[in-house]
């Protein structure tokens, strides 16, 4: 986990704003990204704006600042698939997300399973301050904007 640099800071805002993730009082919308591919059952991303670890573990405990990624037993970092149900719902209530976009990220929500996403353990990451879930900001470790990420998608089976 590093500090970024303003030249890093600078870019990413303006990719951020480019992309209407920056709203009118300067807050950045994290964990938005672009569908960079797809094929039968995958996805690739790439994150346009930060995406902090998780405030829960994988055993759903609560984590303590500072608040970062879960890895594996070889040091790969761990994005759960259920937040990405999570992030398709909170697409699909963005109303400033064109409709289209809204429906489909709502009928993901409901029924696609995403696989955990793994990515490499020297994958970079930044320091970042975020809110916790009573709104303290706190430190997070973060992937930073242009981490690609790959995932694997599943019907659900209810």
């Amino acid at each position: 986990m590093r500090k970024i640099t303003r030249a890093e800071y600078e870019r990413w805002i303006a990719m951020a704003r480019e992309h209407g993730f920056v709203n009118e009082e300067g807050q950045v919308a994290l964990g938005r990204f672009t569908l960079e591919a797809s094929d039968e059952g995958h996805l690739t991303l790439r994150f346009l704006t930060p995406v902090p670890a998780g405030l829960y573990s994988e055993e759903l405990q609560k984590k303590t600042p500072p608040i970062m990624f879960d890895r594996t037993e070889t040091g790969e970092i761990i994005l759960p698939g259920r937040w990405w149900q999570l992030m398709f719902e909170k697409l699909s209530k963005e109303s400033s997300v064109p409709p289209d976009v809204r429906r489909t990220a709502a009928i993901a929500a409901r029924v696609v399973v995403v696989s955990n996403a793994f990515l490499p353990a020297n994958t970079d990451t930044i320091e970042m301050s975020a809110p916790d879930e009573d709104g303290n900001i706190v430190l997070h470790e973060a992937l930073a904007p242009d981490t690609i990420a790959y995932l694997k998608l599943s019907p659900e089976s209810r």
